[in-house]
């Protein structure tokens, strides 16, 4: 779970072992007033989250990373592979460069 900027927040939900891979985990957008504004299925398990003014970077820990945007939860850009999982996920404060903290203690 994440909180964004002006309230947002942005959490993953997992069902049980059993159930279908594709099925398993999803994403959802709530309002700073619990309203659900919106949901994806996701094909990963989420492991890292940043919320931006704009934008959800999300780190997985099946070795991708996704951008998507904020209100639709749509992927902005095709998802970067990385080598290994990703254990954290940041923003700097400029907003141009994201830092990605992986499983083999590489930044």
């Amino acid at each position: 779970m994440a909180v964004g900027p002006e309230g947002q927040v942005v959490a993953q939900t997992a069902v049980g072992q059993r159930a279908c891979l594709k099925d398993r985990f999803a994403l959802h957008l709530y309002s700073v007033n619990g309203k659900h504004l919106s949901s994806v299925p996701l094909d990963e398990e989420v492991t890292a989250m940043c919320l931006t003014e704009e934008f959800v970077v999300l780190g997985t820990m099946q070795c991708g990373l996704e951008i998507r945007d904020l209100q639709s939860l749509r992927a902005a850009v095709p998802p970067v592979p990385m080598r290994v999982p990703v254990h954290s996920v940041s923003v700097t404060k400029e907003k141009s460069h994201i830092l990605v903290g992986l499983e083999d203690g590489k930044l």
